[in-house]
């Protein structure tokens, strides 16, 4: 086993050519024999031994270098993969659920948009009633019916809009017809890479 005389600070010691030692760095160090690191730690000047070298060894088996990642890998893919029945079942079934939100959703714009045009029709109704002359009773009445009518179609459009917007408040964002296809097509795709299998090192007996 050799050895090597270093500090804390990774500093390290080797012999010059005059076989003086000196400090340098870890790729210059000089391995020694135990007995000769010990005996060239015991007689350093006294400059060097403020630096608290101490002798250790190296053992002698190295760790084991890191496999290349680029190295080639070998992958099997699977291509007779059948979707189930089931999984068939489940894609149809959350497909409808997400027709049904698109409907909503397109459903509430329409309704924004009868909402606006309701108020539109009330606000000019108002404005009639405002400008206009005197009328009989007959008159009176067909201008009530008008705005009862414009509310009660006002008040429909707005029950339907809670229902729609307390269920598209819920978190569907991830409820998509086109996302779950392409998970189940994944699964037609599928690919497994072998795992690197490191042999351990036998010693042989003699």
């Amino acid at each position: 086993m050799d050895y090597v005389i270093k500090n804390h600070k990774n500093l390290y010691i080797r012999l010059n050519k005059n076989g003086t030692p000196v400090t340098c760095a870890e790729h210059e160090k000089t391995l020694f024999e135990q007995s000769k690191a010990k005996n060239i730690l015991s007689n350093l000047p006294k400059t060097l031994k403020k630096l608290n070298f101490i002798v250790e060894a190296i053992p002698d088996i190295q760790p084991k270098e890191i496999l290349n990642s680029n190295a080639e890998k070998c992958v099997i893919e699977g291509g007779n993969y059948i979707v189930s029945d089931q999984i068939k079942q489940w894609v149809e079934k959350f497909g409808i659920c997400d027709d049904i939100l698109k409907e909503a959703q397109k459903r509430k714009k329409e309704l924004n948009k009868a909402l606006s045009e309701i108020d539109k029709e009330f606000i000019n109704i108002i404005h009639e009633i405002e400008f206009e002359g005197k009328i009989d009773l007959y008159g009176g009445w067909q201008e009530r019916n008008r705005v009862k009518e414009n509310r009660e179609k006002r008040r429909y459009i707005k029950n339907e809009m809670l229902v729609l917007s307390s269920v598209l408040k819920m978190d569907f964002r991830n409820l998509d017809r086109n996302t779950i296809d392409k998970v189940v097509t994944g699964l037609t795709k599928r690919k497994f890479t072998y795992r690197v299998v490191e042999e351990e090192e036998t010693e042989s007996v003699v």
